[in-house]
């Protein structure tokens, strides 16, 4: 109990106004102890399609995987509570950017995830403008780590030369030389068709010819007969998750399956399910990371489907390690600074339930083994989620191009 002491000397009105201003002077020392004894949260967020036709890509379920990778670190670092914003960009680069600026501007750190191409590479010029960290893990352009490359941002899981690698490989050794693409009519279409090239010429096979589709697209017979009547030995769809869906059930009805290889070039789980496995039977898949892999890989699917409702895929996976590695970076690094940030997390190795000692190139890209998949026909099927099998494992060194020297961070 505090106590006052008084003197007769005192006029009572005096004596009174005195307690009133010790009494003031007391409450406000003490809020004031408290508020400097509160440390600022550490603000991260995760910028993706929340709504639109990509939401299963990464969205609301990349929301779920920060959230668990928070919790498990203990919801602190450095002794401040972490918070965690999210953030529609709509596939939208202006909406995208301004949120991204505001996000910047009011004290978050490190934006995660991102998507659509055009979103990442404004995303990332900002991040490095405002010395801030940008951590992509469904952002597929490989220019990410190449012309576009900066030393405050990092490609975390996948990029369109990975995506494409364990397919061209193995319908190459099954006899597909020739190859026609349909290609979504932006950025990321035309990366994707680069790097298959790339992949086909470097394994002696060629393209014969290639059509492009609008984003708006849900009808892709113009595409698909032009496909057919090249002959080639694969169709290759160098396009988004939706479309390839959409155009594989298109394919079939068109009788184009099982006379042509059909190669979706970003197929995911949530694709696969879509599509069905009668359709999709044999239909191949580079990944990261699949959930019935292993015991870790089934313990952390388990908790997200809990959440979710769903299993994860590639990109909603590695939104818990990228999360996970940020908050450790911080730690060893004593600071939320942008470059000693990085600097801890080039330097430390990536370990969590779908990477295994993996290391942060100098360019930004994470260099992990990945896995060829392969759809299940309906009688290997045992459940909901029991979509594809792994075929193949492919070392880091060839799942990803070698470090472009158009990236000045390459020595």
């Amino acid at each position: 109990m505090l106590k006052f002491k008084t003197t007769n000397s005192q006029p009572a009105t005096l004596r009174r106004m005195t307690m009133v201003a010790v009494l003031c002077a007391g409450t406000l020392g003490f809020s004031g102890l408290l508020q400097a004894q509160a440390p600022a949260p550490l603000q991260i967020g995760i910028l993706s399609d929340m709504s639109g036709p990509y939401i299963d890509l990464s969205g609301p379920g990349s929301v779920v995987s920060a959230k668990l990778a928070i919790e498990d670190f203990g919801g602190k670092v450095l002794g401040r509570p972490i918070q965690l914003l999210e953030g529609d960009h709509l596939n939208k680069p202006d909406v995208g950017l301004n949120i991204a600026r505001k996000w910047f501007d009011g004290g978050v750190r490190t934006i995660f995830d991102i998507g659509v191409t055009t979103v990442a590479l404004g995303v990332q010029d900002l991040a490095r403008e405002k010395d801030r960290l940008a951590i992509f893990t469904s952002s597929a352009s490989s220019d990410l780590t190449g012309v576009k490359c900066s030393p405050n941002s990092i490609s975390w899981v996948y990029n369109s030369y990975m995506q494409s690698v364990g397919i061209v490989k193995a319908l190459q050794a099954k006899g597909g030389k020739s190859w026609y693409f349909i290609t979504i009519d932006y950025t990321y279409g035309k990366n994707v068709q680069r790097d298959t090239t790339q992949l086909i010429e470097a394994g002696g096979g060629k393209v014969i010819g290639s059509t492009p589709h609008a984003i708006s697209s849900t009808d892709f017979s113009s595409q698909l007969l032009q496909a057919q009547a090249s002959k080639a030995d694969v169709i290759a769809l160098a396009t988004t998750t939706a479309h390839a869906a959409a155009a594989i059930k298109q394919a079939e009805e068109f009788g184009i399956s099982g006379k042509q290889a059909i190669a979706p070039l970003s197929l995911t789980l949530h694709d696969t399910k879509a599509i069905g496995l009668k359709i999709g039977q044999g239909l191949l898949e580079t990944s990261a990371f699949y959930w019935d892999q292993n015991d870790g890989t089934r313990k952390f699917a388990a908790r997200y489907k809990d959440r979710h409702g769903k299993m994860p895929n590639m990109m909603q996976a590695s939104v818990y390690g990228a999360v996970t590695h940020y908050l450790k970076a911080v730690a060893a690094a004593g600071t939320d600074d942008s470059a000693k940030v990085m600097a801890k997390m080039k330097e430390l190795p990536v370990n969590d339930f779908m990477t295994k000692n993996a290391k942060i190139r100098e360019d930004g890209q994470v260099m992990r083994e990945v896995y060829v998949l392969q759809t299940k026909t309906p009688a290997e099927s045992k459940g909901e989620w029991d979509l594809s099998k792994v075929v193949a494992t492919i070392p880091a060194n060839e799942a990803f191009q070698p470090a472009s020297k158009a990236c000045p961070l390459v020595k």
